[in-house]
């Protein structure tokens, strides 16, 4: 009886534990809709300068006039970055170069095949569909894998 309250009680304390990273990972993704928000009205903006420059008949807008708009791009894009670096880490995964989301636990892309290092982490809380499992080293693959994640293995031609 004692066992199964234990486990019962882990089930809930992950239970609690998931929802808490859901609800820090909205919050990152509404922060990160509301800076993509303050690009775009940067950007217009800076159309505004250009049309009132054009209206004026100047050659163009004067440099100061814009480039405090296209700094606060900038700095608003080094941010929207960090927010998704952070909903990355709490999701679990990672890119890679062909720009796919992965589990952080994968050695190998299963779209492109890129190797990575091995590096230690949390266990994943991204559950793949595995449908079939590598021929090479029995590593369960999801349908869409064209690698293997563990050995690298090129599942489909």
């Amino acid at each position: 009886m004692s066992n199964f309250l234990n486990k019962l009680k882990q089930g809930v304390s992950d239970a609690g534990k998931k929802a808490q990273q859901t609800v820090e990972s909205t919050t990152l993704k509404f922060q990160v809709a509301a800076k993509e928000k303050e690009i775009e009205k940067n950007y217009t903006e800076i159309g505004r300068v250009v049309y009132r420059s054009l209206e004026s008949q100047t050659s163009f807008a004067p440099n100061a006039e814009y480039e405090k708009y296209r700094e606060a791009i900038v700095h608003l894009e080094q941010e929207i970055e960090e927010l998704n670096r952070k909903i990355q880490h709490l999701q679990n995964l990672k890119e890679c170069g062909c720009g796919k989301m992965l589990p952080a636990d994968a050695s190998y892309c299963p779209f492109c095949g890129q190797q990575f290092q091995t590096i230690v982490l949390q266990p994943s809380v991204v559950q793949a569909e595995k449908a079939s499992y590598c021929p090479k080293c029995g590593e369960a693959a999801g349908a869409s894998d064209n690698f293997c994640r563990s050995c690298g293995y090129q599942l489909s031609e």
